[in-house]
């Protein structure tokens, strides 16, 4: 799954400040899930997923992204 134009420019913000790039996690409730995976020695805090259902982007972090985050990462 290629990461969309739309979640790329959402994410842009936090590429500039901490590098990194976004990736693809799967389906979280019938919306296309991505996250911005940063590079290992960054500490930023809670990470950021990024929605993308009919065409709009929805940012979730906190808890809730750290909860689709684990759903979705496989080792």
């Amino acid at each position: 799954m290629e990461t969309p134009a739309k979640v790329k420019a959402a994410a842009q913000w936090l590429i500039d400040q901490y590098g990194g790039a976004v990736e693809p996690l799967g389906k979280h409730e019938g919306a296309d899930a991505y996250y911005c995976r940063f590079p290992d020695d960054v500490d930023a805090g809670f990470p950021t997923v990024y929605l993308l259902k009919n065409d709009e982007v929805t940012e979730i972090t906190g808890f809730e992204a750290l909860r689709i985050i684990s759903r979705n990462l496989k080792d």
